[in-house]
This record gives C-alpha cells, sequence and structure tokens, in this order.
C-alpha cells in the first residue's frame, strides 16, 4: 500500500487507533470490488447474470469482470478481439488492478452483430462479459452511485481476538469522527510507477513533448530492473523503432504510444490526442487530485481537525462539506484561497495556468469534493488463522462507499502502514 512517494502525494492519517498491519492484495480474490450501479443494482462479480437498468436503445450494455488486469488492458483486449474502436468504449469508473471487479461497460457500433447472435461472450482467464443487452443511453464517467468492498486482509501478527478489537475500534473511531479525509488514494497516481500527476503538471504547462517523454522514460524503483533499463535508454535516445523492440508487451500503452510517435512523425500534441479520452483525462485530474490532497493535508494539520465544521471558502450541499478541486472555472475565496495559494506557490505554477487550452480540450474546468467521507455498513465478516501462514491472522471487512473516494484510504487508517 506504500512507496516512496506516498508521504507527499496521499492525506494524514487522522484516526488514533493502532492499526492492525498486514497486507492487501496477496490474492486478486482478497479485493473483489461490486460495481453499484443504484440502490437496486449491484455488479458482484460472483454473480453470473443481472438485469441492467435502461430503456433499449442503440449501445451495447454488459458487465465486465475482471481479475488481476488493468481496466484500460482489458478495455484494449475487449477492442481487439470484439473488433471495435477503443474510443467507442465507455465506462462509469476504473477499478483496481491487482482484484477481481465488476463493472459496466457500454459499446458503440455492435448492435447488429448482438442481435444477429455473431457476438460470443468473453470467457477469458483475465476477463469475462455476461448480462449483455441493448440500451438507450451512453454510459459516461460516473454513472454510478459507489462501489461495495469485501476485502481480506492476511499477514496480521496479532491474534484473533486482538485484531478483532483493533478493528471495532478503527471503525468506532472513524464513525464518531463523522467519516475520514476524503483523499485521492495512490491508485490515481500509480502504485509501482505513481507518474500520472507528473505528467498531468507538464500538460497544464503545455508540454506535450516532454510529458509523453515523462511517461515513456521517467524510471521508478517499483518497476524491474529491465523495464527501468529500456526506460532509461529511450530518455536518452529518444529512439521510438527501439524502444518498441524493447518495451514488453503488457506495457500496452507505452507501445501505443510509439506506435503513435512514429506514425505521426513525433507529433507529440497528436500522439497525445490519438489516446482514449478517457485515458487523456487521468493525466490532468491525476494533477488537480495531487493538488486536493495536499489541501486537505494543510486543512488538517494548520485550519481545523473538525470534519464537521466548514472553514472559509468552503461550501455545505446536503450536509457536506466540499472544498474546491481547482481547475480553468474555479474561484477561490476565504481560508480556501489563502490554503491553495500556499499549494501552488511551492508547485512552482500561477492560478491562471488552468487557463490555458489544454484544459478546454480535456476537461479540466474544476469541480468541488466532500472533504470527508462516511463509509457505509462497515463491517467484520470473519477474523480467523491465515491459512497461508497458520501463525498469522487474516481479516475479512466490508463496506461500501460512494463514487470517487477510495476504499485504500480506509485500510490505511485500519492497518497505519
Amino acid at each position: 500500500m506504500k512507496n516512496n512517494y506516498s508521504s507527499e502525494l496521499l492525506t494524514p492519517s487522522i484516526t488514533k487507533s493502532q492499526g492492525i498491519g498486514g497486507k492487501i492484495k496477496h490474492f486478486p480474490e482478497d479485493f473483489i470490488v461490486s460495481e453499484i450501479i443504484d440502490k437496486e443494482h449491484k455488479l458482484d462479480p460472483r454473480v453470473e447474470s443481472i438485469e441492467l437498468p435502461g430503456k433499449p436503445g442503440l449501445f451495447l450494455h454488459f458487465v465486465l469482470v475482471k481479475k488481476d488486469i488493468d481496466t484500460f488492458d482489458a478495455l484494449d483486449w475487449l477492442a481487439r478481439l470484439w473488433k471495435v474502436e477503443r474510443n467507442d468504449i465507455s465506462i462509469a469508473g476504473s477499478k483496481d488492478k491487482r482484484a477481481l471487479t465488476a463493472q459496466r461497460v457500454c459499446i458503440w457500433g455492435l448492435k447488429d452483430k448482438f442481435e444477429n447472435g455473431v457476438l460470443n461472450t468473453l470467457d477469458l482467464p483475465k476477463i469475462k462479459t455476461h448480462s449483455l443487452c441493448l440500451r438507450l443511453k451512453e454510459i459516461r464517467l460516473g454513472n454510478l452511485w459507489g462501489n461495495a468492498f469485501n476485502i481480506t486482509i492476511r499477514n496480521i501478527k496479532q491474534f484473533q481476538e486482538e485484531t478483532q478489537k483493533l478493528i471495532e475500534e478503527s471503525f468506532e473511531d472513524i464513525l464518531t469522527r463523522g467519516g475520514l479525509l476524503n483523499g485521492f488514494g495512490i491508485q490515481r497516481f500509480g502504485e509501482l510507477r505513481p507518474i500520472t500527476h507528473q505528467v498531468g503538471k507538464i500538460l497544464v504547462q503545455g508540454d506535450f513533448e516532454l510529458a509523453i517523454k515523462t511517461y515513456l522514460g521517467k524510471v521508478f524503483e517499483g518497476e524491474s530492473e529491465e523495464i527501468q533499463n529500456v526506460r532509461r535508454v529511450y530518455w536518452v535516445t529518444e529512439d521510438c523503432n527501439k524502444a518498441l523492440e524493447c518495451f514488453p508487451k503488457f506495457l500496452t500503452i507505452e507501445r501505443k504510444l510509439l506506435r503513435e510517435l512514429i506514425k505521426r512523425r513525433m507529433n507529440y500534441e497528436q500522439v497525445f490526442f490519438s489516446l482514449p479520452p478517457q485515458f487523456r483525462k487521468l493525466f490532468v485530474h491525476a494533477f488537480q487530485a495531487k493538488l486536493f490532497n495536499k489541501y486537505l493535508t494543510v486543512r488538517w494539520n494548520e485550519h481545523s481537525q473538525d470534519l464537521q465544521k466548514s472553514i472559509p471558502g468552503e461550501t455545505i450541499k446536503d450536509g457536506r462539506i466540499y472544498a474546491p478541486i481547482i481547475g480553468r472555472k474555479t474561484v477561490l475565496t476565504g481560508d480556501v484561497k489563502k490554503i491553495y495559494e500556499e499549494i501552488l506557490n511551492e508547485e512552482g505554477i500561477d492560478i491562471n495556468i488552468f487557463q490555458n487550452h489544454i484544459f478546454q480540450k480535456i476537461g479540466g474546468q474544476g469541480t468541488s469534493r466532500a472533504i470527508s467521507v462516511l463509509p457505509d455498513n462497515l463491517q467484520i465478516e470473519n477474523v480467523l488463522k491465515d491459512e497461508i501462514d497458520g501463525t498469522k491472522t487474516k481479516a475479512e471487512i466490508s463496506f461500501k462507499i460512494p463514487k470517487g473516494s477510495y476504499a485504500t484510504e480506509l485500510l490505511r487508517e485500519i492497518m497505519k502502514t
């Protein structure tokens, strides 16, 4: 859950309870994510069929179940296997890679194949599809309520009774405070290679060439030595043909970028906009997420540790406190303005930079986000001996969180790792 870059990217732990330690995602099945479309439709990856909501139409909707594969890699496979344009595939949100997940997917252009019975469902080791149907509306980012999680924490050193007690104390602390900081988790930036926010900042500054070079060539210790060496060679030589020969096939985005660089004769802006729209947004949104996490950190450390009381410049909607995610249309006031001015000064950028044309093309106009999140239906399902190591304990917990919030932020409070 942690890497050398976590402290500067993530929000601080706020609960006083002692953590249980342990590890997550030993098996993909230890981290089960079920997309919740609405109150009546939960897409559990362990369920083989469900009636998806919506009126009949021209868009193919279905459930994608994936295991131990990145969302965008899974969608690339779908595009190739079903022979559709990648840009014609849309989802409500991405899901964890090292996990067993289910989510709704929408594709334009497969109506005839579906009605003629020539579209085969997929049943592969890492991706499966089921519940195919035609619906009226396209799926867009955010078209969901949230996600339900069933998570197994392994390798806990405490005995079962102590583990149970510590988790209960963590849950009680969270409920008493009215939630936890609603920060963006490390997945937003990259678990092994936290690069997306760095590329986003460079894009905000308008440098497509450096942004793509950074994504392809910047080295992080989380990757294998082989991949680090390949990235170093590209960084020095910028030889796309040689890099394409050396980059492993599973690095699909890198290989796509290299092919596009060759095809488009190193026109970096064209290459960037050849990426799927939902993927393009990740970079700038990740930079905005880093700024928001910094905001929550400064707010907590220097202004207020009361998650139920707003500070000047924040807004209240439906009983929840919201702060800006800074972008092209953001207007800052009060203490919020002071905090963001301090953050932007540390980043070495001026707020007016958010007015450049990149935001107009990608969609980084800015929005607001609740400063806290209260997980729903927090449950301890089981606390047992860990079958991997009988001297250790495992804990199985479940909960629901609304869209945009991160299960790993709750886990950091429980585990303190």
